[in-house]
């Protein structure tokens, strides 16, 4: 629904499925690990999103699939602005190894919170993970 214009199904999957349940945020960050090729093996089953310790994947590389991702998929746009916010939320470190990749996020960030297109919760996340890239200009 979210692909044809009716976001509000994904904003409520957002918020009772990954923001009230760190099981949810583990089991979206892990399945976009795999999406994304930051998990380079294949899975046999879902199991793998239940893994809280999220070490069988490249945090930089899910972060560079993202922030490739983030401004060409304008029906999911919450849902990718909701993930990088969480995946900077679980690993603090992350843009201090992520170099060259934080300007493309800053500018897709400011690009987003200009536009109208966000829902007030991923206008609130995109603004945090755009004021932590500031920390590191």
């Amino acid at each position: 629904m979210a692909r044809l214009g009716d976001p509000q199904l994904l904003w409520d999957f957002i918020e009772r499925s990954m923001v009230d349940s760190d099981d949810g945020e583990i089991a979206n960050l892990n399945y976009w690990a795999l999406w994304l090729g930051a998990i380079r093996r294949p899975e046999a089953n879902d199991e793998f999103m239940r893994d809280r310790s999220m070490q069988g994947w490249d945090p930089v590389t899910l972060l560079r699939g993202l922030v490739d991702g983030i401004h060409q998929a304008p029906g999911f746009v919450d849902l990718y602005a909701h993930t990088v916010w969480a995946l900077l939320e679980t690993h603090r470190w992350l843009p201090l190894a992520a170099g060259g990749l934080l300007q493309t996020l800053a500018q897709r960030t400011t690009e987003l919170l200009d536009g109208s297109a966000l829902s007030e919760r991923s206008r609130r996340e995109l603004s945090a993970v755009h004021y932590r890239l500031g920390e590191y200009d």
